[in-house]
């Protein structure tokens, strides 16, 4: 069984807080990052990613997928929250606490995962550009096995090739990404 899009867990949102944790675990990492580069703060960086997943859980009912992605529809709300920061010069907490929610409190070693976090974002970076100079086969081979996690089969089957050759992509890209990274 396939796991399910972003699209089908906001859908499902609506009636079960579960989904949203699916979501949630999916793109937390990705939205926390996103603030800790604009702030340059673990505690505002955590105080604006947990509003934003608030507000995103309160208003999935409203997600439109002819109106872009789920994770643009995420970051939307992400730079709102953002923005609404730097207006009042603090993080609202109010679909927090409308959800009953308590504040997170950042401890050490919060800290040094968020800061692990922003190591690992810069090193996604790198990462982009060694994929993109890569032959487009060969990228697209390793993004759709490691990236959407697809078999081999599945991926010569997007691919129209043999499995074998599927295999020798990403084997073969891999490598390259590995050197260029570490380079």
């Amino acid at each position: 069984m396939s796991e399910p899009t972003d699209q089908d867990l906001l859908r499902a949102s609506v009636g079960n807080p579960d989904a949203f944790g699916q979501f949630y675990d999916r793109h937390f990492d990705e939205v926390l990052s996103y603030f800790c580069r604009r702030t340059s703060c673990p505690h505002q960086a955590s105080d604006l990613a947990a509003e934003t997943f608030a507000k995103a859980l309160l208003s999935c009912h409203r997600y439109n997928p002819l109106s872009g992605s789920p994770i643009a529809w995420l970051f939307g709300i992400a730079r709102h929250e953002l923005l609404g920061m730097y207006r009042k010069k603090q993080v609202s907490d109010r679909a927090l606490q409308k959800l009953g929610m308590p504040r997170i409190r950042v401890d050490d070693a919060s800290i040094e995962r968020i800061e692990a976090i922003i190591d690992a974002s810069a090193m996604a970076i790198d990462l982009r550009k060694a994929l993109d100079g890569l032959p487009i086969a060969v990228a697209q081979a390793i993004t759709l096995r490691v990236g959407h996690e697809l078999s081999f089969e599945e991926v010569a089957n997007r691919l129209g090739c043999t499995a074998g050759a599927a295999r020798v992509r990403v084997s073969r890209g891999l490598s390259k990404l590995a050197a260029a990274v570490s380079a």
